[in-house]
């Protein structure tokens, strides 16, 4: 499972990179036909906020977290001792569990929903976005999964990113 996981982490990883890539390249297009062409692409507002921003922040929650790149304030952590520390990770860690599930859960309600009633955005196109719905509910899902391995197989259930393991 944690060999799985790592695959899936470095693989959202590296789509959340390319979702990046391909925004700047579509916005730079448009801009490109905007200012020298007076000829903007038709949409480009829509399908950068419904798929590529949605990419680029959703689907790496789970590397985030493998990697420790969540953002942590250490005014308490640094002057307790290493048991205390591990006691903070520890319920840091169920704290993103449920925080991550409860997100998860109702993020599907809205992607499903989404779905049955084939949303769309108008604008000079009709842009399908009901697709990029379900990116939320799965970059939750894996993320939740990467902090269950870590928190109940200890050492064995690191997800490695890069080659390195989380250090706790």
């Amino acid at each position: 499972m944690v060999k799985i996981a790592e695959k899936l982490t470095f693989l959202l990883g590296w789509i959340a990179g390319l979702t990046v890539v391909l925004m700047m390249i579509h916005v730079m297009v448009d801009v490109i036909g905007k200012y020298v062409f007076n000829a903007p692409l038709p949409g480009t507002a829509e399908v950068v906020a419904a798929y590529y921003m949605i990419g680029c922040v959703f689907l790496p929650l789970a590397w985030v977290e493998a990697s420790g790149g969540s953002i942590v304030v250490e005014v308490i952590y640094e002057k307790v001792s290493p048991r205390a520390r591990r006691v903070m990770l520890k319920l840091a860690d169920i704290v993103s569990i449920i925080y991550y599930s409860v997100l998860g859960w109702f993020s599907w309600g809205v992607a499903t929903h989404a779905w049955r009633i084939n949303e769309t955005v108008d604008g000079i196109w009709r842009i399908t976005t009901w697709p990029a719905k379900f990116l939320l509910p799965f970059g939750f899902a894996i993320a939740v999964i990467v902090i269950v391995l870590r928190l109940f197989l200890g050492e064995r259930g690191k997800v490695r990113t890069a080659g390195h393991a989380l250090e706790i």
